[in-house]
């Protein structure tokens, strides 16, 4: 769709399957997509600025209404009906093939939908939205800036691009941004590079990450989803949901909606600091082990 490859996006994208790291929450494909549009607007973005995020937002949020549209709901769960936290749901979704196949269909979609809107350029700069774009408030960028500034973990085009998770993915109440900054920092370690792995490598550290979402205490560690489940387990007994329309309880009408609750909500500011905390102790742990 870009044109570019990014194996650090791509690495930090592995805790977005199944709802991320199987949690039934903003689908994968969503979340994938939206973070290729905004690759794709890389150079608008670095001169349109915060004007630049919004119009970029505005795109993505085209492509969540089509989603929607097409498949009735963005939410994992609530498209396959199975708990990848259970055997029986993992046994579902494999066998006797629809659910997985229905999966590889809308991914067959969904990327010919991004491809035809991958050929419509931004506005041009002077007609990117008039807002006041000083000190726009993210939510999964500052936690993977926290984190890289206490863990030395970090990624400048993935922060810079992480602002599509504000609101819960382009403001539509999804997967709460500060805890997909956390799932992406880990994954700047753990992550898989799929393009670089062979389809038998691809399997293997498929099964085994699946296998411990099933395990009390996971085997074969450290790896994406054995971590993964145990920060967005945290995350949601402190959070009381990993959804940000359940976490703020409004939905954003827009981009000044959305700043004007960020820039007063004491609640968003102190998940996002849970979350820095929580995820740096995670990677200097796993630093530790690797060193």
């Amino acid at each position: 769709m870009t044109g570019r490859k990014d194996d650090t996006l791509l690495k930090a994208a592995t805790g977005f399957e199944g709802g991320l790291v199987a949690n039934g929450s903003t689908c994968g494909v969503v979340t994938g997509g939206a973070l290729g549009l905004a690759l794709l607007h890389e150079k608008d973005l670095a001169r349109g600025g915060h004007a630049a995020e919004i119009a970029v937002i505005a795109r993505i949020r085209e492509y969540i209404e089509w989603f929607e549209k097409e498949f009735a709901t963005t939410q994992c769960s609530e498209r396959m009906g199975v708990d990848f936290y259970r055997p029986g749901g993992q046994i579902r979704y494999l066998l006797p093939g629809d659910k997985v196949g229905r999966c590889f269909l809308q991914i067959r979609r969904a990327a010919g939908k991004l491809d035809s809107l991958s050929r419509r350029a931004l506005p041009d700069e002077e007609k990117f939205p008039d807002i006041e774009t000083d000190g726009i408030p993210h939510c999964a960028t500052p936690v993977l800036e926290g984190i890289g500034r206490k863990t030395g973990v970090s990624d400048p085009l993935l922060e810079r691009l992480s602002f599509i998770f504000d609101g819960g993915v382009a403001l539509t109440g999804g997967i709460c941004g500060a805890l997909a900054g956390s799932i992406m920092a880990i994954n700047l370690i753990l992550g898989m590079n799929t393009r670089r792995m062979n389809y038998t490598d691809i399997i293997r550290d498929f099964l085994i990450g699946h296998i411990n979402l099933l395990l009390e205490t996971p085997r074969s560690m450290p790896e994406p989803f054995g971590v993964g489940r145990d920060i967005v387990r945290g995350f949601r007994e402190k959070a009381g949901s990993i959804n940000c329309l359940d976490i703020t309880k409004r939905r954003f009408e827009n981009g000044k909606d959305f700043i004007e609750y960020r820039n007063s909500s004491d609640r968003c500011r102190e998940l996002i600091e849970f979350s820095i905390e929580g995820t740096s102790k995670v990677i200097e742990g796993l630093i530790g082990r690797t060193a």
